[in-house]
């Protein structure tokens, strides 16, 4: 019986210590990202400024989400981000305009949180770097 406590306590420590209701995503560090909508992609290596990268990178480390939805994912809507740090994927994000999201480290679909502007944040780096090919 004294055993079986212990390995309780140890375990609700663990718990504790760990978070067990960890609901925010793994930070990530870039240097370049990639960005699509449906089927355009851009690069926004050199094309962006560094503010704009480091703004989607503080976007997509603050974000917190409220659980797994079975909801799928409106691809037609949905943003796509791969992170890149020295030529590897730091991380990838899809997003629909409903604020179902995917990671690439994720088995299933989450719903963020809806105080992070992160698909706006996206949608208006995507419009900008869109305009910008556009001038070429």
């Amino acid at each position: 019986m004294r055993n079986c406590l212990s390995i309780s306590i140890i375990l609700i420590v663990f718990l504790v210590l760990t978070g067990c209701n960890h609901n925010s995503v793994d930070k990530i560090k870039v240097d370049s990202f990639d960005i699509s909508l449906g089927q355009s992609l851009y690069s926004g290596d050199k094309k962006v400024e560094n503010e704009t990268v480091q703004s989607l990178v503080d976007a997509y480390n603050s974000i917190e989400y409220i659980g797994q939805t079975n909801e799928q994912i409106n691809f037609r809507k949905a943003i796509t981000i791969t992170f890149v740090l020295n030529d590897q994927i730091s991380g990838t994000l899809v997003i629909d305009d409903k604020g179902i999201f995917h990671l690439n480290d994720s088995v299933g679909n989450y719903q963020i949180d809806p105080n992070n502007e992160i698909y706006e944040l996206a949608m208006q780096v995507y419009n900008d770097l869109k305009q910008e090919y556009s001038n070429f």
